[in-house]
């Protein structure tokens, strides 16, 4: 279990290298926006790597360290070496069906860069692999008390920003977002609504749930919001309980979703950083009182053949 202290570690790191990301009112959504997307990576992720890479051993950085991802968490290990003087060699494995836009970002990084399998799963069995033959250090995407500690300093920054805030609203994917953001507003202001929020496709902590087991591994259904596909983490399961509510949306309302923030709030915005922003705009979140909701944008690395589509689709 993470703890309140964890994150608070873990932003004497991430501080040193990121400003807070604004809040903001939206256009598109009767919300606060969390703007996770302008990260300089274009995703939240960079804040968890950051507090790993900061961390290592001398024998880790001899080993090197490895890590699988649809994009957006190999951006911010890449950032995160380069931003810590990490001096360590750097693999990264991405499913060949990862978005071009994080690819070829991921690609301006002096990293190795290696396409393996068609989902994150099997990308991330391919680094496992790796991992034993070299020895390389493993950094996962979510499965890490370091890394959700980073990814929880999203919601010390939000409480700064509005401690009036009622609810917080939360994209999820393998969990360690929200294992991290929850534990902090629990601690510190236990009367916000903790609301997690996947694909209709990835329904897998709802699932997981259901079932009274982690779901490490997830048949997704085809979604825009390919960070989100898949199994969650023991990290989010444990963390079940600080929960207070699990939605999911249709791909249609993730669609309009992206392209109200593009053409209200002048946001680009990726399926899987638009889920929650997805699931207000439709009404399956409402306030719960007369206190502020906040949704989390977690990213804005989108192809832009995507957007051409969803734009084209709709004027």
């Amino acid at each position: 279990m993470l703890s309140l202290d964890d994150v608070l570690r873990g932003r004497e790191v991430v501080r040193r290298h990121l400003t807070p990301t604004p809040l903001r009112a939206s256009f598109a959504v009767p919300a606060l926006l969390k703007l996770e997307c302008w990260q300089p990576t274009g995703s939240f992720k960079v804040r968890g790597a950051l507090n790993v890479l900061a961390g290592l051993s001398e024998e880790e950085r001899a080993r090197g360290v490895t890590a699988a991802s649809a994009g957006n968490h190999a951006l911010g290990v890449a950032f995160a070496a380069l931003a810590t003087g990490a001096r360590t060699r750097v693999t990264l494995f991405v499913p060949r069906t990862a978005p071009r836009a994080k690819v070829e970002k991921l690609r301006t990084f002096p990293v190795e860069v290696l396409e393996a399998g068609t989902s994150y799963d099997e990308a991330h069995a391919a680094a496992l692999e790796h991992v034993a033959r070299t020895g390389a250090r493993y950094l996962h995407a979510f499965e890490d008390a370091l890394t959700a500690a980073g990814q929880g300093t999203i919601a010390l920054e939000l409480l700064e920003q509005r401690p009036d805030v009622g609810t917080v609203v939360v994209p999820v994917g393998g969990g360690g977002l929200i294992a991290g953001v929850a534990t902090v507003l629990k601690a510190l202001a236990p009367g916000v609504r903790v609301v997690a929020v996947q694909p209709q496709a990835s329904p897998a902590l709802a699932e997981s749930i259901r079932q009274g087991r982690p779901l490490l591994e997830f048949a997704a259904g085809e979604t825009l919001a390919d960070g989100l596909a898949g199994g969650i983490g023991q990290i989010a399961f444990d963390h079940r309980h600080l929960i207070d509510e699990i939605v999911d949306v249709r791909e249609t309302d993730l669609e309009d979703a992206m392209v109200a923030l593009l053409e209200q709030d002048q946001l680009v915005v990726e399926g899987a950083g638009a889920v929650g922003v997805a699931a207000v705009r439709t009404g399956r979140i409402r306030p719960i009182d007369a206190r502020p909701v906040a949704v989390i944008v977690t990213g804005a690395n989108v192809d832009t053949r995507v957007l051409a589509r969803l734009l084209a689709s709709r004027f």
